[in-house]
């Protein structure tokens, strides 16, 4: 059995006994309750009355991937098939409990394309105040957006879409504070936090305001219709802001397409909304946003505007998702043995004038240029996938993506190379949660 109740007392002596046939050992002793040891999935201990709790989880994402097209600019071959394979992700958390309403966490991670290792999280957080609120403080995940809620682990597609490439507000902060509240079928959230970004002539942090709010009016075993509405002001202090993404394609070189790019910002807020419904095994799920940028560039008035939205529709085969309406989440299916299949298509229009708009839109390579330079990037991506879940710790996936890009110049050439306004990739991925 996977948990097992021990009394400190027993627990004392089956680790002595443990020992005792090789080394001697110093005595050792418990105080307070009885102890409850978890090791389904993860390995978990915590006292029978729930005050105190201390956990291990993490996860292992191993991406392979083939690639053309725009996400391929800057290999050796430009713009010509390439593959690669990377660790996505390798995560190591520690959360726990303390005197019942204490709770912590801290989460080290590794990101494969960034090619670095991170304490990502660290953050302590007092539950039930006047038993109404939960108020957190430090660098923790923000939930703000429903697919940027829902955990990396149990996202349909193995990447969120662009939206989230583009939107401030669902970044975890470099030190935040954040009061929530949860109800039966609704949630509440304000944050005050900083990124880290100073500007140029100022040594001071730049915090800014983050809201949300989810409501779950069906809320059945069945069915569940989900509606969320996000607020963020960055508040910005002529601080630089870019405008990129990589349309869910990762590669070794790491193209992105970076449409804008504000010096000195003066003005930076963002909208979404939220909707999901689900029917037995049945999903539908959509988010549209919008956010405006403001500044000058070298003196000049520098403006951005970016929109968008996504569609999708699954189908979780035998089961259904699980939802968190606390935190306005989906969460790992219900049942495991199961294939999902999915499509989901996204619009992107990002709208810069001439003094943000930049010349060259790939970060890493020369050559790629809009074809109007303060005219409309219309981009158009879609994604298709299947995902299996063997059991609550493995998931296995594939999906195929493709975006193309407008406005950009395709009449240029990179080393005898026709620049592509478009990029494609088969990606599959093998994951271990715990």
């Amino acid at each position: 059995m996977p948990v097992k109740y021990l009394s400190p007392r027993l627990l004392a002596l089956l680790i002595a006994a443990s020992t005792s046939a090789s080394v001697w050992a110093g005595s050792v002793t418990t105080e307070g309750e009885d102890l409850v040891i978890n090791t389904d999935g993860g390995f978990e201990v915590k006292t029978v009355d729930d005050a105190f709790k201390f956990q291990l989880g993490g996860k292992i994402q191993y991406d392979a991937t083939s690639f053309r097209g725009l996400a391929a600019a800057s290999q050796n071959k430009h713009f010509a098939s390439s593959s690669d394979a990377f660790v996505r992700r390798g995560q190591l958390s520690l959360e726990g409990t303390a005197f019942t309403d204490w709770l912590y966490g801290v989460r080290l991670s590794y990101d494969g394309t960034e090619g670095n290792t991170d304490v990502d999280r660290v953050w302590i957080a007092r539950d039930n105040i006047f038993d109404f609120a939960k108020l957190t403080f430090g660098k923790y995940k923000v939930n703000y957006g429903i697919d940027n809620a829902t955990s990396s682990s149990w996202i349909t597609a193995m990447e969120r879409p662009a939206m989230y490439d583009f939107l401030t507000g669902s970044d975890d902060p470099d030190f935040g504070i954040n009061l929530s509240h949860a109800g039966d079928n609704y949630s509440l959230m304000a944050q005050v936090a900083t990124t880290g970004d100073k500007p140029s002539d100022s040594n001071n942090d730049i915090y800014g305001y983050t809201l949300r709010a989810t409501w779950a009016p069906i809320l059945q075993p069945n069915q569940i219709l989900h509606l969320g509405v996000d607020f963020h002001d960055s508040n910005p202090d002529n601080n630089e802001t870019k405008l990129r993404s990589r349309f869910g394609i990762r590669s070794d070189a790491d193209d992105r397409m970076r449409f804008a790019d504000i010096e000195n910002t003066t003005k930076d807020y963002e909208y979404a909304f939220e909707a999901a419904y689900q029917l037995g095994s049945a999903r539908l799920q959509s988010e549209y946003y919008a956010r405006q940028v403001r500044g000058q560039n070298d003196g000049e008035e520098a403006k951005a505007d970016v929109n968008g939205y996504y569609a999708q529709v699954s189908y979780l085969f035998g089961t259904s998702r699980g939802y968190d309406a606390g935190e306005g989440k989906w969460k790992s299916p219900r049942d495991f043995n199961s294939w999902e299949i999915f499509a989901r298509y996204e619009n992107t229009v990002i709208d810069a004038n001439k003094a943000a708009t930049q010349k060259n839109i790939d970060d890493n390579i020369d050559g790629i240029y809009a074809l109007n330079r303060g005219a409309k990037h219309d981009v158009d991506a879609f994604t298709v996938g299947v995902n299996y879940f063997p059991n609550k710790n493995i998931r296995a996936s594939l999906n195929y993506i493709t975006y193309k890009i407008s406005n950009i110049d395709t009449t240029q050439s990179i080393d005898g190379r026709t620049v592509k306004d478009d990029s494609n990739a088969i990606v599959a991925r093998i994951q271990y949660a715990f």
